[in-house]
């Protein structure tokens, strides 16, 4: 059976490749939404904390592939709409693209509710002591609140980037070649389907076991720092 799927493999790597960029690329960029929601979120300016309140509660209600296709569908349509307005030839948003703006945006929301529970808990001795020193409120935020933050929610983190790596399966569904896609691909041409499935499966745990292996050395860097 593996003679007959081992023509297969360099196409099931760069699946497993786009699902690692796609997880790898959006994770940074829903860590910084998730601290600019949560601080936020403790804005004085009631405007500004009902919007924070209001951007988790969407996100974190809303299934993925829902957001997924809003993005995608959405983005499409509006840049052909603005594309004939200004006589140019414009086509839809790239797939990948989409399929990553959609998990930055919805796990952000995620990412702000861990970084919304470390804040509150932190105590204020942090700020009055940044501010008897002469620091702004922005030098605090950045030269203390969130290193410490980041440093307190790497455990979590570490789950959400997992967490990731499984959603990217859902951008196959808007014709992402990622490794769920690859799967399906190469299922129908072998008519192997179980097997080629279970070779999957084993991609996506090595890949986990991977990130798992970075995340413990992070944490423990972070420990031998403390």
């Amino acid at each position: 059976m593996i003679e007959i799927v081992a023509p297969y493999f360099t196409f099931w790597l760069k699946g497993a490749a786009l699902t690692l960029g796609l997880a790898a690329v959006s994770f940074p960029i829903c860590v910084a939404i998730g601290l600019v929601v949560a601080f936020a979120s403790f804005s004085p300016v009631r405007t500004i904390s009902t919007l924070a309140a209001a951007f988790i509660n969407l996100f974190r209600g809303l299934p993925e592939i829902i957001v997924i296709f809003i993005v995608f569908y959405g983005s499409t349509i509006s840049l052909v709409a603005l594309g004939s307005k200004l006589g140019l030839a414009v086509g839809g948003i790239n797939p990948a693209v989409a399929a990553m703006f959609a998990m930055s945006v919805q796990s952000g929301s995620y990412a702000a509710v861990i970084f919304k529970d470390w804040m509150s808990t932190m105590p204020r001795g942090y700020t009055e002591a940044g501010l008897a020193i002469g620091m702004t409120r922005f030098q605090i935020r950045r030269r203390i609140v969130v290193p410490l933050v980041l440093r307190s929610a790497t455990p979590a983190l570490g789950n959400l980037f997992l967490v990731m790596l499984k959603i990217s399966a859902l951008a196959s569904l808007i014709g992402v070649q990622e490794l769920s896609r690859s799967t399906t691909v190469i299922a129908g041409s072998t008519r192997e389907p179980l097997f080629c499935y279970m070779i999957a499966a084993a991609m996506y745990l090595a890949i986990s076991a991977v990130s798992g292996m970075v995340q413990h050395g992070f944490e423990a860097a972070i420990e031998r720092s403390r």
